[in-house]
C-alpha cells in the first residue's frame, strides 16, 4: 500500500501581513534561515516518500515552482478556487485514487515550523500511516498544549492503543473545532486535550466513506468534480470545483466522524500563525527582543521589529510589534498580533486591493 504526501500551500497568511501578502504568502517567506516554509517541508516529507504533491491555488503556482524546481508539473494540484481544506484535500484524494486506489494519504501544511527534531516529527507521521492502515481509520497528530488558545482544534484523548514501540496512539472521544477562550482554558485544565495539528492520515476510499456520510453535499460535489475530470473538458471540471462548498476539513469531517485516532506528537512545532508565534522562535537580545534592521531601543523589552529598510527608534516600547515594508507598517500589541487579519479584512472592504 503505496503512501503519498499531500503539502497543503494555498493559504495567504493574513495574519502574518504585512510580509505576508497574496503573491507573497508566508510560505513562500524564509521567516527563519534560509529556506522558505515551503521549501522545508517539501525536504522534510521526501524523506518519506517519493510521492510529494503540492496543493495550492492558480496564482501561487510560479512562484511555488521556482522555490520548488524538483518537484514535476504533475505533481501540482491546483484549486481553480479557493474552497477549503475540505475540498481541496478532497480533490487531491481524486487524483492520487486515479493513479493509485489503495493509496494511503498524508497531508501536511507547508507553513508549519519544526524544531531540530525532524526525525521525531516523520517518525511521528509513519506511525500515524501504520495505524491508519491498520484500523482503517482517520488519523490526526495531537500536541500537548502550553497554554489556551483559539485558533486550535482541540482533540479529547479516549482509550490508549498498543504503541508498538512507536509515538503514543489514542482513540479519539471529541474533536472541537477552534473553541472560544473559556471553553479552550477548561480544556487546557483538565488535561484531557490535545491541540489538533493539523497532520492528517487516511487510507483514500475510507476518506470518501467519513465524507459521504458526515459530509454529504462536499462528497456529491466532489463526484461531480471526478466525473468531469473523466468527461474532458477542463471547464466544466472547473466550474464543478467552484461549485463546491466552502469548508474545513476540520469542521466537515473530524468534529463528526467516529473513526478517529490521534497520534500523540513527540516533536518542537510552531504554527506561525502570527508575529508574536515567530518572535517567539526568534533569537532574541538580552531585553527579548528581535529586530531585522538598524534600531536605536531604549527602555523597550520584548519587541518583535522587522525594518529593513528604516531604522527604528523606540524609548519605553514594551510588548509591541512593528513590522516595516515598502508600502505599509504595521504596528500592534503583541497580545493583539492574532488580530492583524482584521486590518487585511477592512482593507478588503476599503477596495485598497494594491495593499493585499
Amino acid at each position: 500500500m503505496a503512501r503519498h504526501v499531500v503539502i497543503l500551500a494555498g493559504g495567504s497568511g493574513t495574519r502574518l501581513w504585512p510580509r505576508s501578502r497574496e503573491k507573497s504568502p508566508k510560505h513562500l517567506l524564509a521567516l527563519h534561515g534560509r529556506q522558505s516554509l515551503l521549501q522545508s517541508t517539501f525536504e522534510r516529507v521526501r524523506r518519506l516518500t517519493d510521492n510529494v504533491y503540492v496543493v495550492t491555488e492558480r496564482s501561487q503556482v510560479e512562484s511555488i515552482r521556482e522555490q520548488l524546481p524538483a518537484l514535476a508539473m504533475e505533481r501540482y494540484i491546483v484549486e481553480p478556487a479557493r474552497r477549503g481544506t475540505g475540498s481541496a484535500l478532497g480533490m487531491a484524494a481524486i487524483l492520487i485514487a486515479e493513479q493509485d486506489p489503495q493509496a494511503t494519504m498524508l497531508s501536511v501544511h507547508a507553513d508549519h515550523y519544526l524544531g531540530h527534531d525532524e526525525d521525531a516529527y516523520l517518525k511521528t507521521l509513519e506511525t500515524e500511516a501504520h495505524w491508519a492502515e491498520a484500523k482503517r481509520s482517520l488519523v490526526t497528530v495531537g500536541l500537548r498544549p502550553p497554554y489556551a488558545s483559539t485558533a486550535f482544534g482541540y482533540i479529547k484523548v479516549g482509550p490508549p492503543l498498543d504503541e508498538q514501540g512507536g509515538a503514543p496512539v489514542y482513540r479519539v472521544q471529541a474533536f472541537v473545532e477552534k473553541p472560544d477562550l473559556q471553553t479552550a482554558e477548561r480544556y487546557l485544565r483538565s488535561g484531557d486535550y490535545l491541540w489538533n495539528l493539523g497532520l492528517f492520515a487516511w487510507p483514500i476510499d475510507v476518506l470518501f466513506d467519513e465524507m459521504a456520510q458526515h459530509a454529504p453535499g462536499l462528497y456529491q460535489g466532489l463526484q461531480l468534480v471526478k466525473a468531469s475530470r473523466r468527461a474532458g473538458p477542463a471547464d466544466a471540471a472547473d466550474a464543478a470545483y467552484q461549485a463546491l462548498p466552502t469548508e474545513a476539513i476540520d469542521y466537515a469531517v473530524m468534529e463528526r466522524t467516529r473513526n478517529l485516532l490521534v497520534v500523540k506528537a513527540a516533536f518542537e512545532w510552531h504554527d506561525l500563525g502570527s508575529w508574536a508565534d515567530l518572535h517567539d522562535i526568534l533569537e532574541q537580545d538580552q531585553a527579548g527582543n528581535f529586530v531585522e534592521g538598524e534600531s536605536v531601543l531604549i527602555d523597550s523589552r520584548n519587541c518583535m521589529i522587522h525594518s529593513p529598510n528604516k531604522l527604528v527608534a523606540a524609548v519605553g516600547l514594551e510588548d509591541m510589534v512593528v513590522i516595516e515594508t515598502d508600502d505599509a507598517i504595521l504596528i500592534c500589541p503583541k497580545a493583539r498580533s492574532q488580530d492583524v487579519k482584521l486590518i487585511v479584512d477592512r482593507l478588503k472592504q476599503m477596495g485598497k486591493t494594491e495593499y493585499l
